[in-house]
């Protein structure tokens, strides 16, 4: 957390039906369980991941909905690119198949099925049969063809339409990556490096693999906070949204008017500068990106209210129900860079149940170890061990799918100084800070500037959270079902680099990098590889 109190949080009165908003924005696709290369298909080697997915692994199915070739099987009625062949000439209207030169490359899409089940093969079906590129577990797969000689378009239509197996035949185009951004203070953005953000976005959003930048189900993030700058130009676009209002005030419940619009209340923006470490707005031109720039939600929940002394008060009974409202409306991750230090051994039941409720709700739920600046006395970095000082609610990192964080310099790669720090419940690292106090940046009210810099453990938190939204985009893309709370802790710890130097302050050394965990993910999860480089190097026997 940024240099500012933790804040008490005591027990209370907890209702037994709350107005909440329900949304049932968070779709699902069907997915399939693993696929079994062509190469692999004789050892009967399968990638099996239906144990650790949300709701049960089904064979895939194509979505209902108008294909391009319904109409017609061959769609190459466009001018060649010039880029592409040196042959390129200006071909037949779209309604007419085009005259094919040698060396021209096509993308063809198959029937896997047809494929298998067919006991005699139309010509261009043979070459598909015998493809390496060939996903078993797949009904549908587009291969690349290149063609060997000429074909007049009367030809190719022939060999094309007396093969059933073939859905579609269209150009086979190439695009360039699209990761880099345009921000223009993204590279003041020091974490982002740290992380290896840059090197590992073109494989969370790349063609070939990764996800589509647009599109839903979103990934939705719970900042449980101090409210955020809805109208932030860098955060606005990625707000999560519901008939009310974009959140929802806690403390509002149970009053006259509710607020489901609730705006930051903090005098150093804190929870604003959360939301845009998680998810602000990337390649639009504006400020900074977040760890999830593409096809995530922030969902505001506004947790406490302000004190007589000028404080936010947050409560027990204000976190639990934040956390209810987080998963009867859909969150996937909720962030809490909120806690309670003190000396001794120190427990929240009610706050815990929460936290419980909401993982066995399909949340992941990313908690913070804490750091200095309370104002107590002795404030030093100190050892959480639960015994003779105590990190509420971090220590409940030891419940699956909850994730503790700690942070590092992005300067040094060591831990950073007011880091509170254990091998137990401290399970990442990621960067809080530069150096010293000098805090990462991100965004702030419109009201203090927009952007700036603020240091902490609730700063290294959120790239956390932006981290485990990206593993469930990825998987949720690719499979169409969400990973467990556990799978996903699991995948981010696995994936995690191993620090000498943080490695007698957070468990394993483990320190956040996004290229590593992208790598993590291609390999155990082979389906989010839209191309095929992968899937000779999966070490199957």
């Amino acid at each position: 957390m940024p240099k500012f109190k933790f804040f008490s949080l005591f027990i209370g009165l907890i209702f037994a039906s709350l107005p909440f908003v329900y949304n049932s924005c968070q779709g699902g696709m069907l997915g399939g369980k693993g696929f079994t290369s062509a190469k692999s298909q004789s050892s009967k080697c399968k990638i099996e991941r239906g144990v650790y997915l949300k709701s049960d692994s089904k064979e895939y199915q194509s979505q209902l909905q108008p294909s391009p070739f319904d109409s017609q099987k061959i769609q190459l009625g466009e001018a060649l690119d010039s880029e592409l062949n040196s042959n390129a000439q200006q071909k037949a209207s779209a309604n007419a198949t085009p005259d094919l030169k040698q060396g021209d490359e096509l993308s063809v899409v198959v029937n896997n099925r047809c494929l298998q089940s067919s006991d005699s093969l139309a010509p261009l079906s043979q070459v598909f049969v015998s493809s390496e590129e060939m996903i078993y577990d797949l009904e549908k797969q587009a291969y690349h063809l290149k063609l060997e000689r000429d074909y007049s378009g009367l030809e190719f239509d022939e060999l094309v339409n007396m093969d059933d197996c073939i859905v579609g035949v269209g150009w086979e185009k190439k695009y360039k990556l699209m990761s880099s951004f345009n921000d223009p203070q993204v590279s003041s953005q020091v974490q982002l490096a740290a992380i290896r953000a840059h090197e590992a976005y073109p494989y969370f959003y790349g063609s070939s693999g990764g996800m589509a930048k647009t599109g839903s189900p979103p990934v939705i993030v719970a900042v449980i906070d101090s409210g955020v700058d809805w109208q932030h130009p860098d955060l606005n676009a990625n707000m999560w949204s519901h008939s009310a209002g974009i959140g929802i005030d806690i403390t509002s419940l149970g009053s006259s008017a509710v607020d489901y619009n609730p705006y930051d209340i903090s005098t150093i923006g804190h929870g604003t500068h959360v939301a845009g470490l998680i998810a602000a707005v990337g390649n639009n031109g504006v400020g900074v990106t977040g760890v999830m720039p593409h096809r995530a939600k922030i969902m505001a929940i506004r947790t406490g209210r302000i004190d007589s002394d000028g404080d936010l008060e947050i409560t027990t009974t204000y976190m639990y129900k934040s956390l209810q409202f987080a998963a009867l409306n859909g969150a996937d991750v909720a962030n809490l860079s909120i806690g309670i230090l003190s000396a001794g051994a120190r427990s929240d039941a009610t706050l815990k149940a929460g936290i419980t409720d909401a993982v066995n709700a399909g949340v992941v739920v990313i908690t913070v170890i804490g750091n200095t600046g309370s104002g107590t006395a002795g404030d030093v970095a100190r050892n959480i061990d639960g015994v003779n000082y105590s990190s509420l609610p971090a220590q409940y990192s030891t419940l699956q799918g909850v994730i503790g964080v700690g942070s590092f310099d992005t300067a040094t790669g060591n831990k950073s100084s007011f880091s509170h720090y254990s091998t137990t419940y401290a399970e990442i690292g990621a960067p809080g800070a530069e150096q010293g106090l000098t805090g990462i940046l991100s965004t702030l009210p419109t009201s203090l500037g927009s952007y700036g810099k603020l240091p902490g453990t609730s700063q290294a938190g959120p790239l956390v959270s932006g981290a485990a939204a990206l593993v469930i985009g990825m998987i949720r893309e690719a499979y169409g079902a969400d990973p467990t709370p556990k799978e996903t802790e699991r995948i981010l710890l696995a994936s995690a680099l191993k620090s000498g130097p943080l490695s007698s302050y957070f468990k394993d050394g483990n320190r956040l990098d996004l290229k590593s965990l992208a790598e993590t993910l291609y390999a155990e999860y082979p389906k989010i590889n839209k191309g095929t480089e992968l899937v000779s190097s999966l070490g199957c026997q």
